[in-house]
Parts: C-alpha cells; structure tokens; sequence
C-alpha cells in the first residue's frame, strides 16, 4: 500500500524596506506617525528595489528555500519508492516459497493429495503474491487392506515431510500418518500370526485326518484278512468235509464190495481162498 505524504511550504514573509519594520511590528512611535509603513509582497519587491535592478535577496532566499524543498520532495519519495521495492521482494520471494513448498506436498502426495489453493496479499505494485497456501490429503485408511493401507500411510508421510522445512501441520500430518502405518503393521501383524496360526490348525487337522485315515486302512486291512482267513477256514471245513465224505464213499464201496464178494462164496459162486486180500480164485 503507498502511504500518501504531503508537505506544505512555510508561509512567504512580508518585504520590509529598508529602515522599516514589517507590518504588524511598527514601534508605537512609528504607528502614530502619518506615514505608514507599506506592506509588500515579495514579489513586488524587485520592481521597488533602487540600489540594483538584479539584487532581490528575498527571491534568492525563497529560491533556495523552494529548490531545498523539491529535493527533501524527491528524498522521500525514493525512501518510499526503496521501501515498497523491498516489500515487492520480500512478497515474491514468499510467493517463490509458499509455491515450492505446495508444490513439493502436491508431487509426492500423488493421487492421496489435492491441487494446492493458496491465499494471496497485494503488493504495491497492484500484483497479488502467494503468502499462504495448503494441500488437501486423504489420510484415511484402506477399507480391509491393511497392506494397502500402509503403502499409502507411507507416502502420506513422505508427502509430509517433502518440503525443505516442513510446518507445524505438516509435521502434525506425518506424525498422524507414521501412526496410521504404525496400525496397519499391528493389523499386518495380526493377520500373519492368524494365518500362522490357521495353517497350524490345517496342519493339525490334516494330520488328524491322515492318522485317521490310516486307522480305518489298517481296520480294513484287518477286516479283509479276517475275511480272507474266515473264507480260507471255509474252504477247509468243505474240503474236509469233502474228504470224509470221499473217504465215507470209499469206506462203502469197499464194505459193498466186500459184502458181495462174501455173498458169492456162500453160495458158491466161487471158491472161497485164505489168500488174504485176493477175492477171486477164478473167474465167476
């Protein structure tokens, strides 16, 4: 903002000729008397000037005086012509770093952070520079992807601290989001001994399942030798029975035979022999 400043020139002194006083500082004498003291402006001071048409001491003195006030004119106006220069480059080189650091927040953040929005002050030049300005980031965790979560925890922070000097919020906004990581490791953490833990599980219950298995093979394996050693037991039983019966026949026949043969010597039929185990002398 340029500060108006006004100067004013003194006020010009009356011409006193010489051997008068001034108007208003007539001696009481000289008040009294009919001959008034004239009142002179100083510009009419050459023309009643006799000793020398070019001699005017008061248009010298108010020449100068007005020459000295141009130049204290001038002074001040470089003084507050440095003064707003100064300011146009203390606002421009805010603006260059408020945009740097924005910037840096808005690269790093990628997809999590928004476009920077910046406040802007006026500078004497009528030119708006940048003296404040934010980046909006999304610090929220990933819905069950604590994985995810911690990925974007990481580049929330790094965002963060992107900036050669980081603010209060932005050191607040990376604490925020190395707790965010911190969980999301807990949470990882969690989800690890979990399926740690389930895999055991599975293992122990695979294990079960193999023992189990291998319990009813071997009861079917018994089942089936039992069954194998029943069946060979039946086929012995009948091959038993069966040889007794053969034997039985074999018995009868033999005992029908003998019966005949004995028949056949009672009644002559043929001539009884004590050859032991010979039945027949002759020919019936």
């Amino acid at each position: 903002m340029i500060n108006s400043i006004s100067s004013s020139a003194s006020t010009i002194a009356p011409y006193a000729p010489i051997g008068r006083q001034p108007v208003g500082l007539e001696s009481t004498e000289l008040k009294s008397s009919s001959l008034k003291a004239l009142e002179q402006s100083a510009d009419a001071a050459p023309s009643q000037n006799r000793r020398s048409p070019e001699y005017n001491p008061n248009q010298d003195a108010e020449r100068d005086r007005v020459s000295g006030g141009g130049q204290d004119k001038s002074a001040s106006q470089q003084e507050q012509e440095q003064k707003e220069q100064k300011q146009i480059n203390q606002l421009a080189t805010r603006d260059r770093e408020v945009r740097a650091h924005e910037q840096a927040h808005a690269s790093v953040g990628g997809q999590y952070a928004g476009s920077p929005t910046y406040s802007f002050e006026r500078g004497p030049n009528g030119v708006n520079y940048a003296v404040g300005g934010e980046v909006a980031i999304d610090t929220s965790p990933v819905p069950n992807d604590p994985e995810a979560t911690l990925r974007k925890a990481q580049v929330i922070r790094a965002a963060a601290s992107a900036p050669a000097e980081p603010s209060p919020q932005d050191r607040r906004v990376a604490a925020q989001a190395a707790s965010l990581e911190n969980e999301a490791r807990a949470e990882l953490a969690a989800q690890s001994a979990s399926e740690v833990q389930k895999s055991a599980q599975e293992s122990d219950d695979k294990t079960a399942a193999r023992k189990a298995e291998a319990k009813q093979q071997a009861q079917q394996e018994e089942d089936l030798r039992k069954e194998i050693r029943k069946e060979e037991d039946r086929q012995r039983a009948e091959l038993d029975r069966s040889n007794q019966e053969r034997a039985a026949i074999l018995a009868r026949s033999a005992q029908t035979t003998f019966d005949i043969s004995r028949r056949l010597v009672e009644i002559g039929a043929v001539k009884s022999t004590p050859t032991v185990g010979n039945f027949f002398n002759g020919s019936v």
